[in-house]
């Protein structure tokens, strides 16, 4: 190729990057501190709880890498290096459930939270494993009902949308919702250029969720038409974690 034409290029490219800091200067058009002056003042909001250790936990013996609570706000479940998923009831500080993992590569752990009867986790082995924790046999020695197999990349986030559905991010850049009850892939998601790094499901609505991802930007889907709907720009460096505000 001529130098000509890679000038040609090289101009051509910085265009369309003028042209696209242009398009983000102008959906910037308020700060947040003018967003926030709209909602008034803040001592007109309501004051956060105060906070103080209740529980302490023991159990693992490695590095605590995710925890999740149930629906109930009583269970709460935790993945560890050690090896092992435990299910706590955080009230009574009593271990209900210690389950033995494949992998102690888990990254990730997720509590189905309609009706608490499933968990699931996965790590560095690409795979979401799920456990149902209301059968007779749940134990150390519980064997997954379902093992979750597409994802290219290290699983670095799961969550539950209900029982029969269940939504996975992972560092192949994309997330994928699946058939709990049948082990398949729905749909997958795809339009981040790095690692996702995380999910969240909206609560006041469960078709829709946001990822974050090491490009920098947050993303919402909406999963009954697969399409990413909105994109959020601002971080300069990995996005590690997204929740959305219970409101």
């Amino acid at each position: 190729m001529s130098d000509e034409r890679v000038n040609a290029i090289k101009a051509e490219v910085a265009g369309l990057k003028a042209q696209i800091d242009d398009m983000r200067a102008e959906k910037n058009d308020k700060t947040m501190a003018q967003i926030a002056a709209e909602h008034g003042a803040l001592k007109n909001l309501r004051k956060p709880p105060s906070i103080k250790l209740r529980r302490t936990l023991r159990g693992h013996f490695g590095k605590v890498y995710a925890m999740h609570w149930a629906g109930d706000s009583d269970s709460l479940l935790s993945a560890s290096q050690d090896g092992k998923l435990i299910v706590w009831n955080a009230k009574s500080n009593v271990k209900t459930h210690a389950i033995s993992l494949r992998s102690s590569w888990v990254m990730t752990c997720a509590f189905e939270q309609t009706k608490g009867n499933l968990v699931a986790c996965g790590g560095l082995d690409n795979i979401c494993s799920v456990y149902n924790i209301s059968s007779s046999d749940a134990g150390t020695s519980a064997r997954a009902t379902q093992e979750l197999s597409a994802h290219d990349g290290y699983l670095s986030c799961c969550r539950f949308i209900d029982e029969k559905h269940l939504l996975s991010s992972s560092g192949d850049s994309t997330c994928i919702q699946w058939d709990v009850e049948t082990g398949e892939v729905v749909q997958r998601f795809s339009g981040h250029n790095g690692d996702v790094m995380s999910l969240s499901i909206s609560s006041a609505n469960p078709n829709v969720f946001v990822s974050g991802s090491v490009d920098a930007t947050g993303r919402i889907w909406d999963v009954r038409s697969g399409k990413n709907v909105q994109t959020h720009f601002g971080h300069d460096a990995d996005i590690n974690s997204v929740d959305f505000f219970p409101d």
